[in-house]
């Protein structure tokens, strides 16, 4: 039925189909091993089957007959897609009533072929932290799989079991839930020998009736452990009485099993004394906030449960490192990109780290700088045939191995290829060594933390100041999954990503977007269309205000206009005439509906239909126009006279040329207050990228940006002194100080000057004291506890950023695209 091949069970479709009770319709001699629900993940398609799973939003059967000509041999389907039915590929297909089930099916049958203790991690806060230190602390004493990132959903906690193979000692999965009935699930495909419960908090409250609900849920997982270690010191007395007799307690209690008596936070690092088994015991962590101790507190009592012996635990316990949730992303020299994910080093994270290298690849080469991997579990060889397959699997172009292992292993990879025995030998070659000096390359830096990649990434990105602009891709994706849940599925999303993506930065917010299934992107002038272009994005872009003198490059680029006058649409004309240009052209007609802006007004669209008529190189692609004060109820009776003018204006421009085009007014403002606006497009401008102005949008938005920098020099002012240019500002007392280097060269208004601004530093709130300089200011930290190169927040929540926009008497569009070039752009993706 299955068979073992490197430690791996290799099932057939013949296999899957009895566990998961399927029809078999098809055949296939292909084994599978992977697990595939996302096409744009593929590795290795003839040994994956793909879960066609289905959402309110999107449907994997769409892309059943594209993953076929990539040769995709096995799929678990609810139907056959109609593209499909008569192929006479060798592929089949497994026909089942709910593909998620069958997927929760198939992991849990894999899950049950192991005997092995499994770690269930649950909680409201901490399950990932938890996790990734258990992985630290224990991979000496055992081979060890676990959940990827935060796999811990009804898909994801599927995908992370089925890592488990015979080589594996150990595995530590975490499971989270939003409402009552889904641990029953999650408990039968990770079947949990062991649970680990971190945290009682507020998270996804939403989903229970009340608190004691939701831990009564979450304690499902563990309906089937002998031993639940519960961290319950931020537990009431009546949570407490739930838990059941298998309990290992942790709490202040003397009746708990690991009593904390005293957690003495140090200026780096904090004590925390315990009593376990009548005897007094203590560690000692690196970290001094509040939920890095209750993690580690966590994790010690797992180990104590384990029978590590204490005086492992508290050696290990002064070598955690921090765990990085995130990828970023930063402009490098020489046209390149760096992705930095050098904290950890693991088989399945470089996995996922080369397919966000994927996501991002804007042509040029793709080059890995890759460390040791950690305990795998594997032969060193076997290890590294397996790195090998992924760097050709992911077509890398150019493969730096660093270290002792990797090395002893460079016969195993073909392409281009260099290896250093440590760190410092490779930063040496690179300053004199051509071919390490990389020109227009995506680079992905992946290494495990002892090998010091941090010094290979300030070697290849650009310089730049301490000042910068942090913007989240998932915070972004967010957002327009939110917008998207406004619509119906058939509402197709016009993304701008104008002004450099509202100072986000348009290439790779561009690239998020494609690979997030946005289907149109909309640009002010033609240049930036040709950035995205040339970059690698191939959604269809409308260009917002083009320019004679950019009509060939738009043409070159199939890039599309709008045309909002006579003068444009004959201009446009020409210009496609002189390029011999026979195919009709996609084009976007602009009303002006009341903005008195742009576009065509009422009295002209007689002309303006004897114009398209009788020119066959213009297709109108779409007809829209821009809403005045769609977020401001005040002005909703001329919104609604707007949307009807335009309803009546387009509906003229269609019958008149004999087909439907694409329609859209609302913009973000409009989308969630003007639903029956929307037409078969809507436009997603400030909104996508967090800004929100009623309450909807408020509670639901992300902002995505981040400002940030760092103090410079802190200084002691006596009674009378002052401070900056023109003496503006004076001390009234004696007075603390720090200077930033952010000023209005950056976009940090002058009118922020003298008490107007403010920033942020350990979360305290800071005015700014006396004239903003171009390249600094200075801040008031009296009575606050800081340092010179502590951070400073400028703004990063929406709350910051509209005070921010108030204090310099304007909006918050202009805010963030003011943010000047000179300040770093650094994207990060947890």
């Amino acid at each position: 039925m299955y068979k073992i091949n490197h430690f791996f069970i290799l099932y057939t479709p013949q296999h899957i189909s009895k566990i998961i009770n399927a029809n078999l319709v098809g055949e296939s001699n292909h084994s599978v091993q992977h697990l595939l629900i996302d096409s744009r993940q593929l590795t290795e398609p003839a040994h994956s089957v793909f879960v066609a799973l289905k959402s309110d939003r999107n449907d994997g059967h769409q892309y059943i007959l594209g993953l076929i000509h990539k040769g995709v041999k096995t799929f678990i389907v609810h139907h056959i897609p109609d593209s499909c039915v008569g192929l006479k590929e060798d592929v089949c297909f497994l026909i089942v009533t709910d593909t998620l089930k069958a997927l929760q099916q198939l992991a849990s049958n894999h899950r049950a072929q192991f005997n092995l203790p499994v770690i269930g991690v649950t909680g409201s806060n901490g399950k990932t932290i938890v996790k990734e230190w258990l992985y630290q602390l224990l991979k000496s004493d055992y081979n060890i799989a676990r959940s990827p990132k935060s796999y811990n959903s009804q898909v994801g906690v599927p995908l992370s079991v089925w890592q488990l193979n015979n080589k594996h000692t150990l595995g530590i999965f975490e499971a989270g839930i939003s409402e009552v009935g889904e641990m029953d699930l999650l408990r039968e495909i990770i079947k949990p020998t062991i649970g680990v419960f971190t945290s009682l908090g507020t998270a996804h409250d939403e989903g229970f009736k009340n608190i004691s609900e939701k831990l009564k849920e979450k304690m499902q997982l563990f309906a089937q452990c002998q031993t639940v270690i519960v961290n319950a010191l931020s537990f009431t007395q009546e949570h407490t009485e739930l838990l059941n007799q298998y309990t290992f307690l942790i709490s202040r209690s003397e009746q708990a099993t690991l009593q904390i008596i005293e957690i003495e936070n140090l200026f780096t690092h904090t004590i925390i004394i315990a009593k376990y088994r009548g005897e007094q015991i203590s560690i000692n962590i690196p970290f001094t906030d509040s939920a890095s101790v209750d993690n580690a507190i966590t994790c010690w009592a797992t180990l104590l449960h384990l029978n590590i012996p204490q005086q492992d635990i508290e050696k290990r316990m002064l070598l955690l490192q921090a765990v990085a949730m995130r990828l970023e992303l930063k402009l490098g020299n020489n046209n390149c990109v760096l992705i930095n994910d050098f904290y950890n080093s693991d088989i399945n994270a470089l996995e996922i780290a080369l397919h966000h290298q994927k996501q991002q690849h804007r042509g040029g080469k793709k080059v890995v700088i890759l460390s040791d991997i950690e305990q795998s579990g594997k032969l060193s060889w076997e290890l590294y045939e397996h790195v090998s397959k992924l760097m050709a699997q992911f077509h890398i172009d150019t493969v730096i191995g660093i270290g002792k292992e990797i090395s002893s292993q460079k016969e195993l990879f073909e392409k281009d290829a260099h290896f250093f025995n440590d760190t410092e030998s490779f930063i040496k070659e690179s300053k004199t060594n051509p071919s390490l000096q990389f020109h227009n390359a995506i680079i992905l830096l992946k290494g495990a933390r002892s090998y010091g990649f941090e010094r290979i990434s300030k070697l290849l990105q650009q310089k730049s100041h301490d000042t910068v602009l942090e913007i989240n891709l998932n915070r972004l994706v967010h957002n327009l999954n939110f917008y998207r849940s406004q619509t119906t599925k058939d509402t197709l999303l016009m993304c701008m990503v104008k002004a450099t993506g509202y100072g986000s930065g348009s290439t790779e917010i561009a690239f998020t977007l494609q690979h997030h299934h946005a289907d149109y992107l909309a640009v002010a002038y033609a240049d930036e269309g040709v950035e995205l272009r040339k970059a690698g994005i191939h959604l269809p872009i409308m260009v917002m205000s083009p320019e004679e003198s950019s009509y060939d490059d738009m043409i070159d680029y199939r890039l599309e206009p709008e045309i909002y006058s006579f003068k444009v649409a004959k201009e446009f004309l020409q210009a496609l005439q002189q390029k011999a240009i026979s195919e009709p052209y996609p084009v976007h007609i602009k009303l002006d509906t009341g903005m008195k802006r742009l576009g065509f007004e009422a009295n002209q669209i007689d002309e303006l239909c004897e114009f398209l008529n009788a020119e066959n190189l213009l297709r109108v692609k779409s007809i829209f126009s821009h809403l005045v004060a769609s977020d401001d109820k005040a002005f909703d009776d001329f919104t609604s006279t707007q949307i009807t003018l335009f309803e009546t204006l387009a509906t003229q421009i269609e019958k008149s040329i004999g087909y439907h085009a694409l329609k859209h007014i609302c913009n973000s403002g409009a989308i969630t207050r003007w639903k029956n606006a929307h037409y078969n497009m809507v436009r997603l401008g400030i909104g996508m990228y967090g800004v929100g102005f009623n309450d909807i949008e408020k509670h639901h938005l992300e902002n995505i940006s981040s400002l940030k920098t760092r103090i410079s020099q802190i200084k002691q002012l006596e009674v009378g002194e002052t401070v900056g240019y023109n003496r503006k500002g004076v001390a009234s007392k004696k007075t603390v100080i720090a200077t930033i280097p952010i000023g209005y060269a950056d976009g940090f208004s002058r009118k922020l000057g003298n008490g107007n601004g403010t920033v942020f530093i350990n979360q305290i709130a800071c005015k700014t004291i006396g004239n903003i300089c171009m390249d600094m200011c200075m801040v008031d930290v009296t009575n606050i506890d800081c340092k010179e190169g502590d951070e400073v927040i400028v703004f990063e929540t929406n709350e910051q950023l509209m005070e921010l926009s108030k204090a310099m008497e304007t909006i918050p569009y202009e805010v963030l695209t003011s943010i000047s070039s000179r300040v770093k752009r650094v994207y990060v993706q947890e």
